[in-house]
């Protein structure tokens, strides 16, 4: 077996991909577990052995082992200096964080109760109607997780409006952050790999996200 050695005065951070994925479903795994930890404050953290330790819940080599696994899968990595999460209001920051997550810019944020927290690019009126079918979106798949989960194997739970090419026109993603249930509605292409987003997901989680993991 390998040894790993950490790098001194080395920073943690969380990737847009591994931001999505740590989101994108509520079952209870190791690297979700582990990338949920680190968006839960608010500054990026120091890496040492006992972090690694104590955030993945493997101890020694294996701790170690499984940050190198984490970092080659482009979920988390290092930097000299530590970042911050967003520091404003989050009603206030949300249309600038939202703008840039779809090619289209016009995307909406709601919680599971059918309100939309923030919107960029849609009116005010669609902003409301695309929120209260977001809810039922989400019942959709609860009544039917066993046959798409099980029966047909698909993991994604995500749904898209599409055109008669299968390209989606609107698409809405639930994001699992403490015990609520967000949608992201997105017209056009989605572009969840910027800062932009991940950045939106950080301040979710700091907001939302009061859980404490054994």
């Amino acid at each position: 077996m390998s040894e790993y050695i950490l790098q001194d005065d080395l920073y943690l951070g969380v990737t847009p991909a591994g931001s999505y994925y740590a989101v994108q479903d509520n079952t209870e795994e190791v690297g979700r577990t582990f990338l949920r930890r680190l968006l839960q404050n608010p500054q990026s953290i120091q890496l040492n052995s006992e972090i690694a330790s104590n955030y993945s819940g493997l101890e020694g080599n294996s701790a170690l082992e499984f940050i190198h696994w984490m970092q080659n899968a482009g979920m988390v990595y290092g930097t000299e200096t530590p970042e911050e999460a967003p520091q404003e209001k989050l009603e206030k920051i949300l249309p600038s964080l939202l703008q840039p997550i779809a090619d289209s810019e016009k995307v909406v944020i709601a919680e599971s109760q059918g309100f939309y927290l923030g919107a960029s690019g849609f009116a005010h009126e669609a902003s409301e109607e695309l929120a209260a079918m977001s809810t039922e979106l989400i019942k959709t798949y609860d009544r039917h997780k066993l046959l798409l989960n099980g029966n047909l194997r698909l993991k994604q739970r995500g749904w898209g409006i599409i055109d008669g090419t299968g390209s989606s026109e609107i698409g809405f993603w639930p994001l699992f952050i403490g015990d609520e249930i967000f949608t992201l509605i997105a017209e056009g292409m989605p572009q969840f790999n910027q800062t932009a987003f991940r950045q939106l997901i950080w301040a979710l989680s700091i907001r939302y996200d009061n859980r404490v993991f054994n």
